[in-house]
């Protein structure tokens, strides 16, 4: 008896080890109609891909010349540090961890704006959509990463180079970002790929920094739905994914 419940650790062990990796590498999605940037996602003929600390939903596609994503946020705590922090979207043409080509998008509040603490979220859903629209703010600008060694700043619409990015709010209360990146935009060629890094993350509080939602204002840390944890603050730590996909 004790032999079969060790043979079964084992075999869920390495299952569970299977699963992980399978998450890490994908194969990417296929458009079979025109990509449409305008955060409603329905050309994505697909179901959406989770990631394993269950933070976001999402796809990539790809055809000769684009990138395509879309990324579903549903987290309230997640959707706190994009708004106040922003949102980082990296690639690398080798299937590397955090790559240094990208976006910024959103871009988060402005540091002046971060010494305000946001009101705690209504529990009535469509005060808390409300809410939750009145915090995400600076969604037509964004930085452009890696093309040089600062990052760029630029209005979504006034972009020449073939980029498009969206996010809006759902009738849910869910982030939905969709994006649109040409590859010569960032000087990669789809032959030179063997697999696409993906790498998703938030920004965060720095606690260093002496502001409205750190640890030592235990008022703020309850306008937020926490509580004071002496140097941790949930929203000192991003939320952050990974996966490899292999375009085709």
């Amino acid at each position: 008896m004790v032999k079969r419940f060790q043979w079964m650790v084992v075999a869920i062990f390495f299952a569970v080890c299977a699963q992980a990796v399978a998450q890490k590498e994908r194969d990417s999605y296929q458009p079979v109609e025109p990509m449409v940037v305008d955060g409603l996602t329905d050309e994505w003929k697909t179901d959406w891909w989770l990631d394993p600390d269950g933070k976001f939903l999402f796809n990539i596609a790809n055809d000769a010349e684009n990138i395509y994503w879309r990324i579903k946020i549903s987290d309230d705590l997640t959707q706190q540090k994009i708004a106040l922090y922003g949102l980082f979207v990296k690639f690398d043409g080798k299937g590397k961890k955090r790559g240094k080509l990208g976006i910024k998008y959103p871009v988060g509040k402005d540091p002046i704006e971060l010494k305000k603490a946001p009101e705690p979220l209504p529990q009535d859903l469509a005060r808390r959509i409300q809410a939750k629209k009145l915090l995400l703010t600076d969604v037509e600008v964004l930085e452009l990463l890696g093309l040089s060694k600062e990052p760029i700043v630029s209005s979504r619409l006034g972009l020449m180079n073939g980029i498009e990015v969206i996010m809006v709010i759902t009738d849910d209360g869910s982030y939905v970002y969709e994006a649109k990146v040409p590859l010569k935009a960032y000087k990669l060629k789809k032959e030179d790929m063997e697999l696409l890094g993906f790498t998703v993350e938030t920004g965060k509080l720095d606690l260093s920094k002496n502001g409205p939602a750190t640890p030592n204002n235990a008022q703020t840390a309850r306008s937020f739905g926490q509580t004071n944890y002496g140097m941790y603050h949930p929203l000192s730590s991003p939320a952050y994914m990974w996966v490899a996909v292999k375009l085709h």
